[in-house]
């Protein structure tokens, strides 16, 4: 259940996201009592920073309950060590019951902990330095993409430290 509170937060945020950038391409066609051009209305022009926030907080939740997970603890026996759960020491590390969240917490780690990380780190260097590389001028443009995010993240701080933020 840990997992849930979380995953609900990232998928109201790209919800809102997604609607958002679907009513405002419809917007300048429709009229002005439609839901299509109240809804950006109702959700505010600072809408970015208070959904990067929500999915910094989600990323920071998940992130607590991978380690949760992946921490694991040495019961010495005469017979032998063995190794369980950090938090529920009934629990064999890696046995049935552990194994499966062990699996989701992998999976959530691969697909969204991983990138989000270094996205928060290198988007800043890439930045920095894609006039000078080809490769990081590729990437720049890429990110140019979610530029509206990376600067609620980055507003913060001054240019030469933006990586701090990936790297904590």
């Amino acid at each position: 259940l840990q997992f849930v509170f979380p995953a609900y937060l990232l998928i109201l945020t790209v919800t809102v996201i997604v609607v958002c950038h679907y009513c405002l391409q419809r917007s300048s066609t429709t009229s002005a009592s439609s839901f299509h051009y109240r809804f950006p209305i109702i959700i505010g022009e600072r809408a970015v920073g208070v959904l990067s926030t929500l999915i910094y907080l989600s990323y920071s939740k998940l992130l607590r309950n991978v380690i949760d997970i992946f921490t694991y603890s040495t019961v010495h026996l005469p017979s032998g060590d063995i190794y369980v759960w950090f938090y529920d020491g009934n629990v064999k590390y890696l046995d049935d019951k552990h194994a499966v969240l062990f699996a989701i917490a992998m999976v959530t780690c691969i697909l969204f902990l991983l990138p989000y990380t270094f996205a928060l780190t290198f988007i800043p260097i890439i930045e920095r330095y894609s006039e000078h590389n080809r490769l990081f001028n590729y990437l720049h443009k890429k990110a140019n993409k979610i530029k509206p995010m990376n600067d609620a993240h980055y507003a913060p701080y001054k240019g030469e430290y933006r990586w701090w933020l990936g790297a904590r």
